[in-house]
Parts: C-alpha cells; structure tokens; sequence
C-alpha cells in the first residue's frame, strides 16, 4: 500500500527536517525524506499540493506547502497521543486535472484506514478533490468552507461540488461571505437548497454560535483570503475586512473537536505577496489549533456512547415531533431529523444544535435549522 501512494507524492528537501528542536512538532512529525513513513497506523497527515494554476491571480500559492510547514514545525508539540506523518507534496500533472487525481487517489487510501489528511494548498479548487475522495465510501457529507465570497460560477469550486453527480452533499455551510462580494441572487440560490451561508457579521457577533455548525463538518475547506489582509498579508485577493488570525484558529480548533471531521485543507496562501511570513505564520497556527482540536475529542457524539438526556418537544398536527439529545459529557445538544420525504424510513439523522433551538421548540416554534435539514432528506 506503501508504494501505491509513493507513486503519487514526492519527498521533502532534507533541509526542511534539519535542526527541528526536541518538544517541537518538526521533533515528531514523521516525514517522507528518504523513506516513506508508516501512515495506516497514523491520525494525521500532511500532505501538500504546490497546485497554483487553478488560482486566480494567485498562482504562486504553489509554494505555499514548504513556507507553512517551516512555520509549522517550529510550532509547540501539544499532542502526545496523536501521531503524525508527513507524506511529502502531491506531484504534479500536466494539466490541474491530473493534480486532481493524484490527490484524490492518495485521499482515498487514506480514509480508508481513517487517517485524517490535513493538506497544504495551493488554490481552494483543490477542494473538488477532496470532496470527490469523500464520496467515494460515504453518502450525507457535510462541507464547510471559509471564504470570503460566494462562488457559484461553474468552475469555482462551490459550484463544482453542488453539482457533482451522483450527488452525496447533505449540506453545504458556507462561513464568512462579506455581503459586498456576494451577488444576492447567488446567496438566494444556496438558501432555495436549504444551504447554510452564512455572513461574517453574523458569526464574528457570534463565533460560539460556529460550533455546533461545524461539529457535523466531515471537509472543512479554508480559505486564508477570509482572514482580513492586516493578520494575512499573503493573498493576491485579499481584503481589508475577515476574521482575526485568532478567530480563524477558534474555527479551526471547533472543526477539529467535532468527531465526524475526516478532511481539512488550507488554500490560497501566496508567499509572494507575504509579509515576514506572517500568513504562513498564520496558516501553521490554523493547522495548529485543528490538530487541538483532534487531540482534544471526547467521543461526544450519539453514534458513539448513550449518555444522553433524551427531550422531546410537540409543534402540532402538521409537523413532527421534535426529539433532542443533551449530551451529559459535555452539555452539547442534537436533534433528530426524520425523513419526511419517504416515512416508511424510520432512520433517522442526528445533527448538532444549540440550547436555543431547544428553547424555540418548547415555545412551539419550529427552529430554523431543523426545518433545513428537514428539507435536505434524501427523497
């Protein structure tokens, strides 16, 4: 299996892995050098994609992969039950779409054994792949992206993804679109499927209020061009307003304590146009506060132990009941969806929720986020 994957990867510069200090990651981390790591044991891999010609104006975000991990491995190891590899970078095709495959082929394998793949990028379309790697053993999968603007044309990735067939997508969170960089009619097309967009004013109001939207993520794609120009200096299209560069690791960190998280990947960092490798800086640190995140998981999850609190809650005769679960590790709630759109199914769907909407269902009020999902069952 080894060798199927080294057949898709090219190892890392030597120098990379010199004079790492001992409590470090770099100390740790597990590199493709001169002999490919054993990973099916592993949680996490890294893996970087130099691919800038999907970019707009941003191609050399190609040489981001080396820049963040430099930064990276100079970063505290936290992580003493995690064990890390670095698989080295993606190589590269003729044309992007060979990019592609080859990263889909190494995503694949590595899901199979349930090791998570943190990639490095490059330009976000490479999130196409990961989403296509998902589909590959798993139906129902939820995205998030962090982006700035809304992408629906139909090479952008978003687009790519709804559209993909056979379609797997249950739901989409879009986390951080500034309404001057959105078109209202693209935003309307995402709420008509019952998407979850979701404006930066909303959320930096609100950050706690990204939890539990993230705690379903199975891919988190993250672009650094959502992260406002004064903490990320290192994008062609950035802009002056985003998150904070702590903002961005609090999202980051609640992606990675989230149990069904299986995939992340930072795009569009652009060494070019940093400053004292600030971004990258940044991106390591992002990467940082998801491993945290994977490190810091309790198995809180319903499919995972049965230490719940079980509420249920009547709307009235047209609508179902609504039945929540209050976790007692952690005081986290989900509720239950039920497929409206074929009865005869009695499977159900348990998706996070906050107290709030538990709140809003005793008062007889249906909350918005059940009434999506709702909507979202597969027919």
């Amino acid at each position: 299996m080894d060798n199927l994957l080294e057949e898709y990867l090219n190892p890392l510069p030597y120098q990379l892995y010199t004079d790492v200090k001992e409590g470090t990651l770099g100390h740790v981390i597990q590199p493709y050098i001169d002999e490919f790591p054993e990973w099916t044991s592993a949680d996490i891999a890294l893996i970087g994609v130099p691919e800038g010609r999907y970019a707009n104006g941003n191609a050399k975000t190609s040489t981001a992969p080396d820049q963040v991990r430099k930064e990276l491995l100079r970063l505290s190891n936290h992580f003493s039950s995690l064990q890390l590899v670095d698989l080295g970078n993606i190589k590269m095709g003729e044309i992007p779409e060979v990019t592609q495959g080859h990263l889909i082929n190494v995503l694949v394998n590595l899901m199979q054994e349930d090791v998570i793949p943190v990639l490095i990028g490059g330009s976000i379309d490479l999130g196409y792949g990961m989403y296509k790697a998902h589909t590959l053993h798993n139906q129902n999968i939820e995205v998030s992206a962090v982006l700035p603007r809304v992408y629906l044309e139909e090479d952008e990735v978003i687009h790519r993804i709804c559209m993909d067939e056979p379609n797997h997508l249950f739901n989409l969170n879009l986390l951080g679109f500034q309404s001057h960089y959105a078109d209202p009619e693209d935003v309307h097309v995402l709420e008509k499927m019952f998407f979850e967009p979701y404006r930066l004013g909303v959320l930096k109001s609100r950050m706690k209020d990204a939890e539990p939207i993230l705690r379903n993520t199975d891919i988190l794609l993250f672009d650094i061009g959502a992260v406002k120009q004064a903490d990320a200096p290192g994008n062609f299209n950035n802009n002056p307003s985003g998150f904070s560069s702590e903002e961005a690791c609090q999202l980051a960190w609640f992606t990675g304590v989230g149990e069904k998280t299986a995939a992340m990947g930072l795009f569009e960092i652009n060494p070019e146009f940093d400053y004292r490798h600030t971004t990258s800086k940044l991106g390591a640190q992002i990467i940082w506060y998801f491993l945290d995140g994977v490190h810091s998981r309790t198995g809180d999850h319903p499919k995972l132990h049965k230490e719940f609190v079980k509420y249920r809650c009547t709307l009235n005769d047209r609508h179902p009941d609504i039945i929540f679960h209050k976790s007692k590790r952690t005081d986290r709630w989900w509720m239950e969806i039920p497929n409206i759109h074929n009865p005869a199914n009695k499977q159900t769907l348990k998706i996070p929720c906050t107290y709030g909407d538990y709140q809003q269902a005793t008062r007889g009020e249906m909350p918005d986020r059940f009434f999506k999902a709702l909507q979202r069952m597969p027919k």
